[in-house]
């Protein structure tokens, strides 16, 4: 594969994470504090609106592009959506220091 096509699919993945946490941060500060949301952890919250949302935005994707639905991108889709979720409640330096952690630069 060409590296410049890697680092253009890399940047506008980022920007699609980018643009999703955004949507989820603000969906869940205004509706943290109302009715039975208030009694479940703001975590909790987050997590089940990155997997809803990640998934509604994959089968929109796949139907606009034309792409077949094969099981295994659901699964990968839900994974993405936890990681997406650590963004929105730690911040990228937290997934950052994950990252560092378990893939070190060998010197």
């Amino acid at each position: 594969m060409n590296m410049e096509f890697i680092i253009t699919h890399a940047s506008q993945l980022l920007v699609i994470v980018a643009v999703i946490c955004t949507l989820i941060s603000v969906i869940t500060e205004f509706t943290k504090e109302i009715g039975f949301l208030n009694k479940i952890p703001t975590a909790l919250q987050v997590l089940v609106l990155s997997i809803t949302i990640c998934v509604i935005a994959f089968f929109a994707y796949i139907s606009c592009v034309g792409i077949a639905f094969v099981w295994y991108y659901l699964v990968a889709v839900i994974f993405a959506a936890f990681i997406v979720a650590i963004v929105c409640c730690k911040g990228w330096d937290y997934l950052i220091e994950i990252w560092k952690r378990f893939y070190r630069t060998k010197e």
